[in-house]
């Protein structure tokens, strides 16, 4: 069962890998803060640009959802903000085992998604 969860995690940061090449930004920062834009909010140009200044993950499966959430997490961000994720694929499991990282569920509505990043920055 352990190598089972352990190829499955190797796997996951590998697809998390991928979704930050295909579509992830990266700018330099420190504040351990990032957005996952999942779904229909990964088409919208608004929601990316709200979230100027940290890093913005743009996974197109359920499971580059959870590979990403769990990167974040492992990488140690304090909170990562998500607009449309599967909450129990993707941010349920993470949160089991990285109980520091604070997730924070935001619609897809750029002024609320501006704000919670300004939040979480404090």
């Amino acid at each position: 069962m352990t190598h089972v969860l352990t190829s499955t995690l190797a796997a996951l940061a590998l697809l998390a890998g991928v979704a930050q090449a295909a579509g992830g930004s990266s700018p330099a920062h420190d504040d351990g803060v990032a957005v996952v834009l999942a779904g229909q909010a990964a088409h919208r140009t608004d929601l990316i640009d709200a979230a100027k200044g940290v890093p913005v993950r743009v996974p197109h499966s359920a499971a580059e959802e959870l590979a990403v959430t769990h990167l974040l997490a492992a990488r140690g961000e304090r909170t990562v903000i998500g607009v449309g994720l599967d909450r129990r694929v993707a941010v349920a499991p993470v949160t089991r085992r990285y109980p520091g990282t604070r997730f924070v569920e935001v619609p897809a509505n750029a002024r609320a998604l501006a704000r919670a990043v300004e939040e979480a920055g404090r």
